[in-house]
């Protein structure tokens, strides 16, 4: 096991020196002067050529593509992931302050997913063609279809406006917390729900369960402690993932309801061209996808004790 989160942790920072390569050469070729955009957040609109070119010498931007790039690779290699050029706060700090409201939004989505799509996919594969088979697949493919964006913005006109039960928008309080995560949790859930229907119809129908149903065993024991472990492996997977793009920062979400995270950050220094709030927030963004999908590959291991990585190597 040792040998292997060792192997996957060479190949994510591979993919983050990729992910930092793609994201230096974006803003390297982005349209503008970055001198320009610095200097007017820094002087204002009204600017001199002699100020423009003060800003470039300091930050190095008349260096070669290389050099301001492995310059920008040897600062974060020592955790300095630059200054804000709108308000020259560090990005790394600024990034930490953010990350606890999406983190509190991306597990109490998951968690409201889990809760709902687990139930309704058992009881989907259970009842198999039956009228609540046919609502559940119906329901999980409404939400499948319904775009975020809409959907949060229907539950804002529902429960905030038309019934004034919830705040449209803010952080700290449970009740600003219902919205985003209803829009998210609802959504994901939907696909959820239709993988747990398939991985359970698939793991019913293996000798296994029908060799425990020949013994006598009872359907509880069949469900829970054979057929439900088994069939929750591709759900972990889905889980991991949906965590990661969630940590990830959920941007458009997190916007429409002025949540104070992560997405909102980045939509924010895209906005502003910020170019090294953006960089510091994509290269976080890679690191939470990259460490949430292994810990899904170590939870694989723990749940089914027939995987064993150092043994495939």
């Amino acid at each position: 096991m040792w040998k292997y989160i060792a192997k996957r942790l060479l190949l994510i920072f591979g993919v983050l020196l990729g992910v930092t390569f793609v994201t230096f050469s974006a803003m390297y070729l982005a349209p503008g002067d970055p001198a320009e955009v610095i200097a007017l957040a820094r002087y204002g609109q009204d600017l001199s050529t002699e100020q423009i070119e003060a800003v470039r010498a300091a930050e190095g931007l008349e260096a070669p593509f290389h050099v301001q790039y492995l310059t920008w690779l040897h600062h974060l290699l020592h955790l300095d992931f630059g200054k804000s050029v709108i308000d020259s706060d560090d990005v790394l700090e600024e990034i930490l302050l953010r990350l606890p409201a999406t983190a509190e939004l991306a597990l109490a989505s998951l968690l409201l997913s889990l809760l709902l799509a687990l139930p309704a996919g058992v009881l989907s594969a259970l009842k198999q063609n039956t009228l609540l088979d046919n609502v559940c697949v119906f329901t999980s493919l409404l939400g499948v279809s319904i775009p975020n964006f809409w959907l949060g913005l229907l539950l804002i006109w529902l429960f905030a406006l038309n019934l004034n039960l919830l705040p449209t928008h803010g952080y700290g309080t449970l009740k600003e917390l219902v919205l985003p995560t209803l829009t998210l949790g609802t959504s994901m859930a939907a696909v959820t729900t239709r993988l747990t229907r398939s991985s359970m119809l698939g793991v019913l129908k293996q000798e296994y369960i029908v060799a425990a149903r020949a013994r006598g065993l009872d359907e509880s024991t069949i469900l829970f402690k054979h057929a439900l472990k088994n069939a929750l492996l591709p759900i972990l997977t889905l889980a991991g993932m949906q965590l990661g793009y969630l940590l990830g920062g959920v941007v458009i979400v997190e916007t429409i309801f002025a949540w104070p995270g992560l997405g909102q950050l980045l939509v924010a220094s895209i906005f502003d061209r910020d170019f090294a709030l953006i960089q510091g927030c994509v290269l976080f963004i890679a690191v939470l996808f990259s460490l949430s999908s292994l810990g899904v590959d170590i939870l694989y291991a723990l749940l089914d004790p027939r995987i064993r990585y150092d043994q495939q190597d």
